[in-house]
């Protein structure tokens, strides 16, 4: 008769611990020390405007009363509108042989 010995099988929970804590701690590391630092900060648009372009800002542009007014009234047009037809320049089929 033979005498068997089996081994007793090792959980791995000790490692797989250990190897989160690692992963854990270099993760921690990475997002602390490697982000991109902020060397200039952003201004806030009140530090850069002056008082009177805040009103600027708050502007209401009323487009009856521009078009209405005597000075715009005067102004001779340039264009004709509708624009004039075009003709036709081209082919309608830029690949189509000659």
């Amino acid at each position: 008769m033979a005498i068997e010995i089996e081994e007793s099988k090792k959980s791995n929970l000790g490692v797989v611990v250990f190897l989160l804590v690692i992963l854990l701690a270099a993760g921690w590391l990475v997002w602390n020390f490697l982000k991109p630092v902020e060397i200039i900060k952003k201004p806030k648009i009140e530090d850069i405007l002056s008082p009177s372009s805040k009103e600027l800002i708050e502007a209401k542009l009323d487009i009856g009363k521009i078009t209405n007014h005597p000075v715009f009234q005067t102004l001779a047009p340039h264009t004709a509108w509708p624009p004039p037809e075009t003709p036709n320049l081209g082919k309608v089929n830029p690949f189509q042989p000659f």
